[in-house]
Order: C-alpha cells, then sequence, then structure tokens
C-alpha cells in the first residue's frame, strides 16, 4: 500500500500538475481568473528557469567524494534506477543517472571498492518482469567485470526498499561505498542509515560547478528544468515522508 500510495504522491508533487490545476482553475472560478493565471504564469516561469535551479540544487545535493582520498572498501553499493532494457533488441537504453554505473566501474577498476554490489528490482506499478540488477549484472560480466565480484538484489522497489533487502546480504561489520546520484544521496544515505549498513557517500551526476548567465536561461523557461525539479521535490519529500512513517 504504501508503495502504491508513494506513486500517486509522487504525481501530485509534480510543478506542470500544479500549472494544470492552476489553468484549470482559472477556468472554472470566473471570478478569480486573474489571480489563477498570474500564479500559473509565474509557477510556470520559477519551475522553468535554469539559473534559480542551479543555485537551489547547490544546498540539496550531497558534494562530490575526492577520488583520490578514497580508502579501500569491502564494495560499492550502486543504486539502481538508471537504465532500462529493450527484450526484444537485447540492450539497455541507458538514463543521466548513468553516472552511478560508469564511476563504480571505474572505482572497480581503481581497486577502490573490492566488489560490487547492485541493488534494485523494479519500480513500476505495472511492468513488474524486468529487474535491472540482474541485467546489468550481465552487462558487467560482458564488459570484463569477474562475476565472482558482483552482487545483486532484485527485490526493492524503492529507496527503502534497496537498504532493507541490501541489509539481509551483506555483511553489517563492514564499511561500504554507497553510489548514487548527488540529488538522491540524503534520501539514500538516511535509509541505509537505518538499517545499520555503515556507507560513505560517493554521490555522482553532480549539477555543474557553475550556473549558466547566458540569456535564454535567465529567461526563457527549458522543458528540462521542469523534469528536473519534479527529481528534487521528489527527493524533499521522500526523505521526509521516510522520516515521518519509518519506525525502528
Amino acid at each position: 500500500m504504501f508503495f502504491v500510495l508513494s506513486k500517486i504522491l509522487s504525481f501530485l508533487i509534480k510543478p506542470t500538475f500544479w500549472v494544470i490545476i492552476l489553468l484549470v482553475s482559472a477556468i472554472l472560478i470566473k471570478k478569480r481568473m486573474r489571480l489563477f493565471l498570474l500564479l500559473t504564469l509565474f509557477t510556470f516561469l520559477f519551475f522553468g528557469n535554469d539559473y534559480a535551479y542551479k543555485k537551489i540544487i547547490k544546498y540539496w545535493e550531497i558534494p562530490q567524494t575526492n577520488f583520490n582520498s578514497l580508502k579501500k572498501y569491502e564494495a560499492g553499493i550502486v543504486l539502481g534506477g538508471f537504465s532500462e532494457y529493450d527484450y526484444i533488441t537485447k540492450r539497455h537504453n541507458f538514463k543521466k543517472e548513468a553516472d552511478r554505473l560508469i564511476y563504480t566501474i571505474n572505482l572497480y577498476n581503481n581497486k577502490k571498492i573490492k566488489k560490487i554490489f547492485i541493488s534494485g528490482g523494479n519500480g513500476s506499478l505495472i511492468n513488474t518482469d524486468y529487474k535491472e540488477s540482474e541485467t546489468i549484472k550481465e552487462f558487467l560480466i560482458q564488459h570484463g567485470i569477474s562475476k565472482s565480484d558482483i552482487i545483486i538484489e532484485s527485490k526493492s522497489r524503492n529507496t527503502k526498499e534497496n537498504a532493507v533487502e541490501t541489509s539481509k546480504i551483506i555483511d553489517l561489520k563492514k564499511r561500504y561505498l554507497l553510489i548514487t546520484s548527488a540529488t538522491h544521496m540524503k534520501r539514500a544515505l538516511f535509509c541505509f542509515n537505518k538499517v545499520n549498513i555503515d556507507v560513505d557517500p560517493f554521490p555522482v551526476d553532480n549539477s555543474m560547478s557553475r550556473a549558466s548567465k547566458n540569456i535564454e536561461y535567465l529567461i526563457l523557461p527549458r522543458a528540462r528544468t521542469f523534469e528536473l525539479w519534479e527529481e528534487l521535490i521528489h527527493e524533499i519529500v521522500g526523505l521526509y515522508v521516510y522520516k515521518i512513517t519509518w519506525k525502528n
């Protein structure tokens, strides 16, 4: 039930949904049409503004870790959600979060992590057959990673389950490197700490150090920025929902 409710909440907190609701309100409530149109315009301009997003995201993201200062870890725990698999063509379609996998391979090849632990099943409400960690394991083997150095769990559907299912498999007496997107790291750290897994963060996919000051980024809304805001709001709301609902 919690999983289904979380999917519904993820839809309701989207800025694009808010824009639609405000426009519908402007049409239905004639006496407040001007107010709702102004609110729609403000919402559209703010959540479409790339410069504003880049300035705000810096206060939420976990800063990047110095690669050279890293010690050696028993394993790197990489969280799924970075790929899809086409069963017809037998190929992966990697998302922007693929930095998670790229840096994991880099850490492994540079002997910063002894093993690769992939946590991720299927987060979809409809298509539940696909198990991301299973297909990524095969991908890694095909690209030279030793099968004996790959551990997976394929039951989890969200970050909380990532942590819970991982805790059932790994040795809780050892220390691990947690690899996920910088925007997602705070929520991930909370979950893994809750189940007593000793981890250090290795955030990837950080926003750029400098926000562009080109006129188009300062003024013109960008469709991609709406997606980025959705991710950020999802992470903030998700973290506090976990804090409120997760009982020891």
